[in-house]
């Protein structure tokens, strides 16, 4: 049985929404997040930002202790208002006619740390203990851990229902997205929600490794109650027909000391390496990859899986490292060797085509996106999947729905 519960959450006041969330802080570069800054006197980044380029000299606490202060300023400025009984939030992101939709609420740590909350990469220590210190210092949790579960019925329900009404929140971003949030404050649409979730065995995090293992760090560290708000970690749930699973293709920048000839024969004796009439329509096989090098797509059909083994060892992500990357291109660890990139496959294969046709790639895959099913079978396994395996809409975005850690 998973946990799940509403909570009263500080929200930014309705005419400056669209103005106050923000893309996570990990995804500026200096340049760009200094620009936000000076464009924008709402977004979110001031409270996790308040002294940008002026705190080298300050500790990491007192840092953290400034962007409570900001925080509570904004409060008190009544840019935030406090939710004044507990609520779900059912949120909506629409991309080019795609919806992501799902609820907002609270999930228990205890499902985290008793397995009911299940993972498929592994965690840094320095950055678990990171975030617990940011998170215990701050009082805030702005940014949900993004998380999926099988289609549930009832659930599924109350979210045409609800979605049917007007929106508290309706407005769009400059990547083009459009946002859509609606209070769920009826006490009967509540407790469907939450005897909804209550049937299921787990919860799958899509997104959030590290902020999941910090919200468990803190709670058992303080020693949390159930109901201490630190017992509980803030979550966006979608389930699975509304969660959207893309590939992450990989780029290299050499050819492991081979000319082209010699890189293609090295992936004939790899496996059945057919040259197509043009550009791939469409996505792989299940393992096969395409493959690209300039003027010409290939199809590689990868050795086929013998005898029994892992979950992850069947993604095509593990294979294509195993068969391709280490021996015929020499690249041994993903998250370190600096001649492998990642391209996001939202972006298409025109994205590949121009990164090698401009000399920043000598050769391009194409992955098949790993499915819901590959995903939780890694998780339910224990399983750990490759680097960057997977790309998942929706993107979240910090300060929409604030979870306090302080009180109720």
């Amino acid at each position: 049985m998973v946990q799940v519960q509403p909570f009263r959450a500080w929200r930014p006041v309705r005419d400056k929404v669209h103005l106050v969330g923000s893309r996570s802080y990990v995804s500026y570069g200096q340049k760009d997040l200094a620009e936000k800054l000076r464009g924008n006197p709402y977004s979110f980044l001031h409270v996790i930002h308040p002294d940008l380029g002026r705190s080298v000299h300050l500790s990491r606490s007192e840092r953290f202790r400034r962007v409570r202060r900001k925080f509570e300023a904004w409060c008190h400025e009544g840019i935030f208002v406090r939710e004044e009984a507990p609520a779900f939030y059912l949120y909506e992101q629409l991309r080019e006619g795609l919806s992501s939709i799902g609820i907002i609420g609270a999930v228990a740590v205890q499902d985290y740390l008793e397995g009911r909350v299940k993972v498929h990469e592994q965690t840094l220590t320095a950055r678990e203990a990171l975030f617990k210190e940011y998170l215990d210092a701050t009082g805030i949790n702005a940014e949900p851990v993004l998380l999926t579960a099988p289609d549930v019925p009832v659930l599924e329900e109350v979210i045409q229902r609800v979605s049917a009404t007007r929106p508290h929140y309706d407005f769009s971003t400059t990547d083009r997205v459009q946002h859509r949030l609606w209070v769920i404050d009826d006490p009967d649409e509540q407790q469907r929600v939450t005897e909804a979730f209550a049937t299921l065995d787990a919860l799958y995090i899509a997104d959030g490794h590290h902020r999941s293992a910090s919200s468990a760090l803190l709670a058992s560290e303080s020693g949390a109650g159930p109901e201490d708000p630190r017992a509980w970690c803030l979550a966006f749930i979608v389930p699975r027909s509304h969660l959207h699973i893309y590939n992450f293709d990989r780029v290299v920048t050499d050819l492991g000391g081979l000319d082209l000839h010699g890189f293609l024969k090295s992936l004939e004796g790899v496996g059945q390496l057919k040259r197509l009439e043009g550009r791939p329509d469409g996505d792989p096989r299940t393992g096969r990859v395409f493959v690209h090098v300039p003027d010409a797509w290939y199809e590689l059909q990868l050795p086929p899986l013998e005898g029994d083994f892992a979950p992850e060892a069947g993604l095509d992500s593990a294979r294509l490292s195993r068969e391709v990357l280490g021996p015929v291109l020499g690249i041994g660890d993903l998250r370190t060797d600096e001649r492998v990139s990642f391209v996001p496959g939202i972006l298409g294969v025109e994205e590949l085509e121009d990164l090698v046709a401009r000399g920043r790639a000598k050769v391009a895959f194409h992955l098949r996106p790993v499915s819901f099913e590959q995903l939780t079978a890694v998780a339910d396994a224990g399983g750990t999947m490759p680097p960057k395996s997977t790309y998942i809409e929706p993107k979240l975005r910090s300060g929409i729905t604030i979870y306090s850690l302080l009180d109720r």
